[in-house]
């Protein structure tokens, strides 16, 4: 069956042509075998979509996985045509991008001095779309992010990669959140394609406890203190929907001991065997109905709350929560001793 043109195509195409230029110029200061091959690759593409076949295995003629479209376009066969050796070729490619992506999480044992934190993460396949970060000050600041990349495997764990390393690039240049965010989304929208977003929280502490935060469309943040829970709603629209899009970061003043929650949906929306949701609700309640504002405490209680309420059900996306606590450096010693620590639990 023949595929309509559409907005995913249109962008594709565009991304196809523009590789078959740069393919052109290579070839046109050095004639290399291999790119000859590579745009023979393109050209077959652009010749599916002419005819209104991209994206239908030329084996079986049904529909290629969409993910591994998004990763390249030139692929023409479905996973279950693949070769035996083809496909011995892919688990390798894919468990050495998961180690890559792992080796990107935030050090499990790393000290960033004025804080304790403590995260679980659990991807759904052997990639994730979720991507969480730490970045200190070296004065007792610190940056953190946590994301949901739209898509689920390689193209999603592609994009989860360039977020990190666009925020990573942009922090050190010390601008306000809502230009770094601005100028975060229009670096990230311009590698992506249209139907490709993230839901985005990003949040910036000074030493002295003054916190900015963004929430781009993500689930709410929630500030544990000793006065109750503080919800930080989503004010944003999605990040990277829009290349000139602008962002607003809300502000508050945190204390010794107070500790910021952030998750992804594959917490809050984890079901059981009734279809039931986990939902935002019941991590709100078991952080309030305990004293769990010791990160690792917090996130072994979420994480074992959350495997006893899905009883076995089979998982069916990523799993990130990440756990913050502010522990000023000069009131450190009156915490439990193991503030100051990262850990993955």
């Amino acid at each position: 069956m023949a595929i309509a043109e559409t907005p995913f195509l249109g962008k594709v195409r565009e991304q196809l042509l523009d590789r078959r230029a740069r393919l052109e110029d290579v070839l046109s200061r050095n004639e290399s075998e291999q790119m000859q091959r590579l745009l023979e690759d393109v050209d077959h593409a652009l010749e599916r979509m002419n005819i209104g076949k991209f994206g239908l295995c030329e084996v079986c003629h049904d529909t290629i996985e969409s993910g591994r479209l998004l990763n390249d376009p030139t692929i023409s066969v479905c996973l279950g045509c693949l070769s035996p050796a083809q496909q011995r070729s892919l688990e390798h490619d894919l468990e050495l991008a998961a180690q890559i992506q792992r080796g990107l999480l935030p050090p499990p044992n790393v000290e960033i001095a004025g804080w304790d934190i403590a995260y679980h993460y659990r991807p759904a396949g052997v990639v994730s779309g979720d991507y969480c970060d730490l970045i200190g000050s070296g004065d007792g600041g610190l940056h953190f992010l946590i994301a949901d990349v739209s898509g689920k495997g390689i193209a999603a764990a592609l994009l989860s990669t360039n977020l990190r390393a666009v925020f990573r690039a942009l922090i050190p240049m010390g601008l306000s959140m809502e230009k770094m965010l601005a100028q975060a989304s229009r670096l990230f929208c311009d590698s992506t394609l249209a139907t490709q977003y993230a839901t985005l929280v990003a949040g910036r502490v000074s030493p002295s406890g003054e916190l900015e935060i963004v929430n781009a469309g993500h689930l709410p943040v929630l500030l544990a203190g000793e006065s109750g829970v503080r919800v930080f709603e989503s004010t944003d629209l999605p990040f990277g929907m829009f290349c000139d899009q602008q962002f607003t970061a809300s502000k508050a003043r945190l204390d010794p001991g107070d500790t910021l929650v952030l998750y992804t949906d594959g917490i809050s929306e984890a079901q059981n065997e009734a279809g039931e949701e986990y939902g935002v609700s019941t991590i709100r309640s078991l952080i309030e109905g305990r004293d769990l504002h010791c990160p690792e405490d917090l996130v072994r209680a979420c994480r074992d709350h959350l495997d006893g309420f899905r009883a076995g059900h089979e998982r069916t996306d990523d799993e990130t929560l990440l756990a913050i606590r502010y522990l000023p450096v000069k009131v450190a010693v009156e915490y439990e001793p193991a503030a100051a620590g990262n850990r993955a639990v």
